[in-house]
């Protein structure tokens, strides 16, 4: 360990890491800080330009600095990396994070609005190891490590109900999935053995689906296909492009749905356009899509937006990975001479990054949201919408 190092954190970026700056002009970046406190760190990983320090201790913590919730993050479970963060102020830190992202990466300046899940929202799929004990739990930050934990603070009840009994027999990795609104739940187990005596009626396997109830909708989704973090986080989203499309007085026409999933917004916006084409690369989440957009008129592509061959649109609704749409997804959309495009990001930097993309082709960049359906981490949801 090298010597500890005392600093001055400027602020809070995307990823959640606060930085500061070393006498020699890197930049650090620091887990679990808040702007303005006085702390000491030592270095834990260093290059040429920047490196990551490794909190040692507060030295003067912030007035917003809470202590965390969950026993478990003491322990180091690396779930929910801004517990330290006073709730109500999460959002605000958001805010800011996304405002400076469109700053620097798009330099661009806009000034998003809040929005956030109801309290008592949940997460309905978690991913979960267990010790060889068959001790379920989470990793410990940056770590192999695992920190048992026998109930979750942001997931679902029907969740922490589940894994209360043994789930896997010794060691093993597993993703659950629950249907908060049917009460389904479902294993798929990515290493290690099923324990004895679940629950009869548990879904098991990659292939197993879950049912959810989004809206006045109903969604199969298969174990081994993305799903949003909740119903209510869904809904939220689904919301949000509501409004934008309504204040654009969009009705009618032909709607992309872009890295489109299992069909969640297609089927959400089927009443309101007359043809949807979906486009999604995940085998899972197109055999999904094919069920719940049967009464549909719709098309599915299975097809990599950076691959795909781009037809006329009068709506993209695009929500890529983390990654973004980056240049070749850009231009699929660029290509499909859609008068608007709404775009759904869960990262900052890539959301700006590719509002910069769309803005240099001709778009204009209109309302920007930032939808807090993560909780207790810095993970953040960016609705923009642009027209042409």
């Amino acid at each position: 360990m090298t010597t500890p190092i005392s600093v001055r954190i400027e602020k809070l970026v995307a990823g959640g890491d606060g930085i500061t700056r070393l006498d020699d002009g890197r930049v650090v970046f620091v887990p679990n800080v808040l702007p303005g406190e006085q702390v000491e760190i030592s270095l834990a990983e260093t290059k040429k330009d920047f490196a990551r320090g490794e909190l040692l201790q507060v030295l003067e913590p912030s007035e917003k600095r809470v202590v965390p919730v969950c026993p478990h993050v003491a322990e180091g479970c690396g779930g929910c990396d801004w517990q330290h963060i006073e709730r109500r102020n999460q959002g605000q830190v958001k805010l800011a994070i996304v405002t400076e992202a469109y700053a620097r990466t798009a330099r661009m300046d806009v000034q998003p609005e809040m929005r956030r899940l109801n309290e008592n929202s949940r997460r309905t799929t978690v991913r979960m190891v267990s010790n060889a004990k068959g001790e379920l739990g989470f990793r410990a930050h940056e770590s192999h490590d695992i920190i048992p934990v026998s109930e979750c603070m942001v997931a679902h009840p029907l969740i922490n109900e589940f894994i209360k009994q043994p789930v896997l027999e010794g060691a093993g990795e597993v993703t659950i999935r629950v249907g908060a609104r049917t009460g389904n739940i479902g294993v798929w187990v990515h290493e290690g053995k099923l324990a004895n005596g679940l629950p009869a009626g548990l879904k098991t396997g990659e292939r197993a689906t879950v049912t959810e109830v989004v809206g006045d909708h109903e969604y199969k989704v298969s174990m081994g296909s993305f799903f949003q973090s909740s119903p209510e986080a869904a809904e939220l989203i689904i919301d949000s492009i509501t409004r934008k499309l309504d204040k654009l007085g969009v009705e009618g026409g032909y709607l992309v749905d872009a890295y489109g999933g299992v069909g969640l917004f297609s089927l959400a916006f089927s009443h309101r356009f007359d043809e949807l084409l979906l486009v999604e690369s995940s085998e899972s989440a197109c055999r999904d899509a094919v069920r719940n957009l049967a009464d549909c008129a719709a098309t599915i592509e299975q097809e990599n937006m950076d691959q795909w061959d781009s037809v006329e649109a009068d709506v993209v609704i695009a929500d890529p990975s983390r990654h973004g749409l980056g240049k070749m997804g850009a231009g699929a959309i660029l290509d499909t001479g859609a008068p608007v495009v709404i775009l759904v990001s869960c990262d900052p930097v890539a959301g700006a990054r590719d509002a910069k993309y769309l803005c240099d082709a001709g778009y204009k960049l209109g309302e920007v949201e930032v939808l807090d359906i993560f909780p207790e981490t810095h993970h953040v949801e960016v609705v923009a919408v642009f027209t042409r």
